[in-house]
């Protein structure tokens, strides 16, 4: 029996991949299967792959058209065959007990969900990001306002069933991820570093502004929605107002901040909480929030612009 199948979509990474998959061939884990999904790589990535292929038998390789990352992750669920599904980003890699680890997790709490912290990575350093912040005593609430970031997660194949990635959006992991707590409230943290995050420029906090960056607006209103399709908004409010918080008054101002038209932008976001969450600075996760996010979120809802430019121009 598979108990972890373990999607890695390829696209370009070839100055990365070999390390990826060597993190993922040497898991102690041993009922794992590795499903790599070449999504229309133009580069030298699939020779690797074919290498790896010829020595270990656990690697299934799939090719399809370019669709990007969403594209390729629900055509490796598809696909997979484990009790449950891991995601692994072809630039990134992982300890090699992380997916033992967060198996026994899940069966010893019989969870759906596992969620480990993040290693991020720099170039000459390195600090852990937790996932459990743990403002509050109940699972669910922790989960729905932790990092939403997917390959930190091993999560139950059968919560695919009704949800899956939304394609040809930024912020793909955001708009899944919180909503996996509609499905269910078996979730649990494990207290650990395994996956190891590379953080590069062309991320998307470092990034130069492109369209695609606006999307989050209709993410969150998309994560909102589905909570309220399903009747859980109000049980679980806070937690989608700290989401806008976080993820739209804190990151998308910092980030929109250097854009030409970036009041227009930022104007937008404030009266999305003038009028949606107008009593936001009470919401009971922001007040045990950092002071930088508390600095950024007040700068920008009092349009003080010229300050968190400097800010993060100091920053820089």
């Amino acid at each position: 029996m598979i108990k972890v199948s373990v999607i890695v979509p390829v696209y370009n990474t070839e100055k990365y991949l070999a390390k990826c998959l060597d993190s993922l061939v040497n898991q102690t884990l041993k009922d794992i299967e590795i499903i790599v999904v070449n999504d229309g790589t133009k580069d030298n990535s699939e020779k690797i792959i074919n290498e790896y292929l010829k020595k270990y038998s656990k690697i299934r390789y799939y090719k399809k058209e370019n669709g990007g990352l969403s594209s390729a992750r629900n055509y490796g669920i598809e696909l997979a065959n484990g009790e449950y599904v891991g995601f692994v980003d072809s630039d990134d890699y992982v300890k090699d007990g992380m997916f033992s680890k967060m198996y026994e997790c899940a069966i010893k709490n019989n969870s759906d969900i596992v969620v480990c912290d993040t290693i991020m990575k720099k170039e000459t350093s390195e600090y852990i990001l937790k996932s459990n912040l743990k403002y509050s005593e109940d699972a669910v609430r922790n989960y729905i306002i932790s990092y939403p970031m997917a390959p930190i997660r091993l999560v139950r194949k059968s919560l695919f069933k009704d949800y899956n990635f939304t394609e040809k959006i930024l912020y793909e992991d955001l708009c899944l991820m919180p909503t996996l707590a509609i499905m269910t409230s078996k979730i649990s943290f494990l207290n650990e570093g395994l996956y190891y995050y590379v953080q590069r420029d062309s991320s998307i906090m470092t990034s130069a502004f492109n369209e695609k960056q606006l999307d989050i607006f209709k993410v969150l209103n998309n994560v909102k929605d589905k909570f309220i399709e399903n009747d859980l908004y109000k049980k679980y409010e806070k937690e989608i107002e700290y989401l806008y918080i976080t993820h739209l008054l804190r990151s998308a101002s910092y980030r929109f901040i250097s854009v030409n038209n970036y009041k227009e932008l930022l104007n937008r976001i404030n009266l999305i909480f003038k009028k949606d969450y107008p009593n936001w600075h009470k919401n009971i996760y922001y007040k045990k929030s950092s002071f930088k996010l508390k600095l950024i979120c007040n700068l920008s809802y009092y349009r003080l612009y010229t300050i968190l430019k400097i800010i993060k121009k100091i920053k820089k």
